[in-house]
């Protein structure tokens, strides 16, 4: 800003030019004290009336940015302060990405919010990318609703955010996605709790929007317009319904694990009816042994597996606990699963037709050891 007397640089704070002593013609007077106002001083310091003009600074840069302006003068950046997004846009679009866009609006409502407190350092790419970061996220998100929450503290409007309620959240969700990715193996598991944590990052994306808007409705404020669809919210809600659309897929039309691709089941040992074999599991991630063996239609079969045995020449005695077997139909389709404590595995069943049938094995958690597979006819 210039004085308009001798166009000397003149702070917009000051109510008289230092050099010539003009009088600064941008100060307003407050409606309700007097006081000198500057022309971009949203409330009275004074008294705290709510003025006609609102502060407006660069969300880029933060320097002093005029309304009617569309780029900032100082670095470029699109004056895109004044913008607001539906509830009904955030909510769907987080959905819909299966959760990434709420690393958007972490950055996109911290640029917002970076122009309303130019005397603070913010830096919204690198605060999106923190969320990625275990701990440090929470200390972020934290910082994010008690931002939003003061700066709607600053013009009196009234906050239903809560900083601390939402870390818990922040908390809770990271650990369900993981029992989710433990979980991977169950297809149908994954893909609801993975669904459940994308709710939970919806449910925290409306809350802080919530209380943004209502800032943006603060007394004395002009219209805000609705935000523009920029590119990057149309690639990662884009990337994110491309995930999101596998996930459903998954829900509702689990897959079935194949024998022949799985386990490849054309060279797998072969087990006679009446006879057993001797197994071990020596390697509890992914390991899981397989066996084969032909049956009669009719015909009622007895698969045992004693995971608790040991036999003469064997070269360790170590007792395979907490066995997983699982009785497998000639397409790859499962029969039967049982899982035991500390005991044998008994799984009786008849066959409906002739042909082979398959017995998988494998060891739940970090449990290792050996075991004895028999299969009877009666």
């Amino acid at each position: 800003m210039r004085c308009a007397g001798c166009g000397s640089d003149l702070s917009p704070q000051s109510a008289y030019c230092s050099i010539c002593g003009a009088r600064n013609e941008s100060m307003r007077r407050c409606a309700s004290c007097g006081a000198e106002l500057p022309s971009e001083s949203a409330y009275c310091s004074i008294c705290g009336t709510p003025s006609s003009v609102e502060p407006h600074h660069c969300a880029g840069c933060g320097a002093d940015l005029s309304p009617e302006s569309a780029y900032c003068s100082k670095c470029g950046a699109r004056n895109e302060r004044r913008v607001k997004y539906s509830l009904w846009r955030v909510g769907i679009l987080t959905l819909l990405s299966f959760g990434l866009y709420y690393f958007y609006w972490m950055y996109v409502s911290w640029k917002h919010l970076a122009a309303e407190m130019p005397e603070k350092e913010f830096h919204p790419v690198w605060h999106a990318l923190s969320q990625f970061v275990p701990i440090y996220n929470w200390v972020v998100l934290y910082q994010h609703f008690r931002t939003i929450k003061e700066v709607q503290e600053r013009v009196w409007v009234e906050s239903n955010l809560d900083p601390g309620l939402a870390v818990v959240l922040g908390i809770l969700l990271p650990f369900i996605s993981i029992i989710g990715g433990v979980g991977f193996l169950i297809a149908p598991l994954w893909a609801v709790l993975n669904f459940i944590a994308t709710i939970g990052m919806m449910i925290l994306v409306i809350w802080g929007q919530m209380n943004l808007n209502k800032y943006w409705r603060k007394p004395g404020a002009r219209p805000v317009r609705s935000a523009r669809t920029g590119p990057g919210e149309i690639v990662i809600t884009a990337v994110g319904g491309i995930v999101t659309a596998l996930v459903l897929i998954v829900i509702v039309f689990p897959p079935t694990a194949s024998i022949s691709s799985v386990y490849e089941a054309d060279s797998l040992t072969s087990i006679e009816v009446g006879s057993e074999r001797r197994g071990s599991i020596d390697n509890s991630l992914f390991e899981v042994d397989a066996y084969r063996f032909t049956v009669r239609g009719g015909t009622r079969y007895v698969i045992s597996v004693d995971p608790i045995s040991t036999w003469a020449g064997s070269d360790r005695s170590d007792p395979l606990e907490s066995a997983i077997v699982a009785l497998w139909d000639s397409d790859g389709t499962t029969i039967l699963q049982i899982e035991n404590g500390s005991t044998p595995i008994v799984i009786p069943w008849t066959a409906s037709s002739s042909g082979k049938r398959y017995v998988t094995i494998e060891s739940y958690g970090t449990v290792l050891g050996d075991y004895v597979l028999r299969i009877a006819a009666r």
